[in-house]
């Protein structure tokens, strides 16, 4: 296991950003464990009032990262991609979810752990 940070700059799409990351450092496997920085610019699917799922979307505003999870694998030839956020704005309370699409406002820094799942087989 090795930790790795993607740093996207204002305006970078965050989805694919971790797709060309993925690529770039051959992760087939790997968490989201932590992340820095802002998001705008996004749709995300949480649950409502009274147990209701709802999809969301944010255009105008910057919403800081509290906590950032998810997780990357191969299906196949593709790359799976599933980020859930905890996310807040200035007097406004926290929104929890799975983020669709987003891109970075300001520099925001997410970490990722790189899994070899050969070398845990093998262990």
């Amino acid at each position: 296991m090795v930790d790795l940070i993607l740093t996207l700059k204002n305006g970078e799409d965050i989805n694919i950003g971790l797709r060309r990351f993925a690529k770039q450092n051959e992760i087939n496997n790997g968490f989201i464990i932590g992340a820095v920085g802002a998001i705008k610019e996004f749709q995300m699917v949480s649950h409502g009032r009274k147990g209701s799922v709802e999809k969301m979307t944010q255009k105008s505003k910057e919403f800081e990262v509290n906590a950032m999870s998810g997780k990357l694998y191969k299906r196949g030839p593709d790359l799976e991609i599933k980020v859930n956020v905890l996310i807040s704005s200035t007097g406004f309370t926290p929104l929890t979810g799975e983020l669709l699409e987003g891109k970075a406002a300001g520099e925001l820094q997410i970490t990722i752990r790189k899994i070899d799942l050969k070398k845990m087989i093998e262990a």
